[in-house]
């Protein structure tokens, strides 16, 4: 019988004080939290890479995929992804070959990334061409896309207000 009238009374007090609360404003608190930039780093190489593991499952023309590797730099046992586009991967091949001799390859004949980016920039503007056009008519990969742009416009701001 006690818990009965327990139970009566809180519910009483309770529909008291939501009656009470309804007269009188309450005041909320809102927590924003910010990502740290290395954290707003490690989101964009995420969603850089699912976006481009997409890209390469709309894609139809071989020389504009993209290839993913992980690779350790001199020095390093960390290995890190990183990614080039068919066509500069070919090309490098290319010149690789051209420049070796029968005793081996004479690496300072090699032509720099720079240079190679340099002697590809009409099949880079073309790959461009190609992959707006391929965001324009696939909603999934523009979705993609402008979340990849999101996190890009988050990170240059950082570094602007820094």
């Amino acid at each position: 019988m006690k818990k009965v009238i327990v139970a009566i009374s809180l519910l009483v007090v309770a529909g008291l004080s939501s009656a009470q609360t309804d007269k009188r404003q309450i005041e909320s608190i809102e927590v924003l939290g910010q990502k740290t930039t290395p954290q707003l780093e490690r989101a964009f190489d995420k969603q850089r890479f699912e976006f481009l593991a997409l890209y390469n499952s709309i894609n139809d023309i071989a020389k504009f995929d993209v290839i993913c590797k992980y690779q350790k730099t001199i020095g390093s046992h960390i290995a890190r992804k990183t990614c080039e586009p068919r066509y500069v991967k070919d090309f490098r091949a290319m010149t690789l070959q051209t420049s070796s001799t029968g005793t081996g390859i004479e690496f300072e004949r090699l032509p720099s990334d720079d240079h190679i980016r340099f002697l590809t920039s009409d099949t880079r503007e073309d790959a461009f061409e190609h992959v707006a056009a391929l965001i324009a008519t696939h909603p999934e990969l523009f979705e993609s896309f402008i979340k990849l742009d999101a996190i890009h416009q988050r990170i240059e701001k950082r570094k602007e207000d820094n």
